[in-house]
């Protein structure tokens, strides 16, 4: 399965380091959704069960993916107005698809949004706080409000993480697992954090990671992608500066334009 990390320009050097890729698992309590958990109401005659919310952000992390390399708004939100990334991640070369390493695998990882929270009350413990079934009715359902996202969530305990500081990452070894990077329309310096970053300037130079400038889509409210070269030599882009004013022009040209 092929998903989406959206990340912002400054994220994308921290990925690739010293032979992993570092991807970052956070807690559901840190989420920007006050409402992260609360699709179920838990059983409230128990004040055991009560716990297991604070329980569960303190033992388990997400990495939150999405489906779609081209969601307009998710470009919006978690990639800096289009100045960021969305980072193509293959969940089986990435480990995800594991059990024995995740509660909840990407084949197992889709939200449910809901236009209503969930009436019948858990029975939470900590004989039962880490079964896939508890796991998915609280994090894996949220708002229909939120839907846009498409989300996919990777779902580990946090002993199979390693902290960094106040982070959580994992540390994914099969360099292969990224496939993919799309370049935001706003994006203005992709190629200085290459040739700043020697591991992913030969993933791409290997062709391991393929290339994407995203731009309009002619005639729509939607994006569109189209190949990126990326070049080692800065001067050879210079040298091409000459051109630039006109090519500057012609896109401003296809922007504007709908078809009749």
């Amino acid at each position: 399965m092929i998903v989406y990390k959206y990340i912002d320009s400054a994220s994308l050097d921290h990925f690739f380091k010293d032979g992993y890729i570092s991807l970052k698992f956070t807690p559901h309590g840190e989420f920007n959704d006050p409402f992260e958990s609360y699709g179920y109401s838990l059983d409230d005659e128990s004040i055991e069960s009560l716990t297991m919310r604070h329980v569960i952000n303190c033992n388990i992390a997400c990495l939150c993916l999405s489906k779609n390399p081209l969601n307009v708004l998710m470009w919006s939100h978690y990639s800096d107005k289009h100045q960021g990334f969305a980072v193509a991640i293959d969940t089986e070369k990435a480990g995800f698809d594991d059990e024995s390493k995740c509660l909840i695998t990407a084949p197992q990882g889709d939200i449910e949004y809901l236009t209503e929270r969930r009436k019948s009350k858990l029975k939470v413990s900590q004989d039962n706080v880490y079964d896939t079934d508890i796991i998915s009715k609280l994090l894996l359902t949220k708002s229909i409000h939120w839907r846009y996202e498409e989300e996919i969530r990777i779902i580990k305990k946090t002993e199979f993480l390693e902290r960094q500081g106040a982070v959580l990452i994992d540390k994914v070894v099969n360099l292969d697992a990224v496939t993919e990077i799309y370049i935001g329309i706003n994006n203005k310096n992709f190629d200085n954090i290459v040739r700043n970053n020697k591991e992913l300037e030969s993933l791409i130079l290997n062709k391991t990671i393929k290339l994407y400038q995203c731009d309009f889509k002619k005639s729509t409210w939607d994006l569109d992608k189209e190949d990126y070269h990326y070049s080692t030599h800065p001067h050879v882009m210079e040298r091409m500066e000459v051109f630039d004013s006109a090519e500057k022009i012609l896109r401003a040209m296809e922007r504007n334009h709908i078809n009749d």
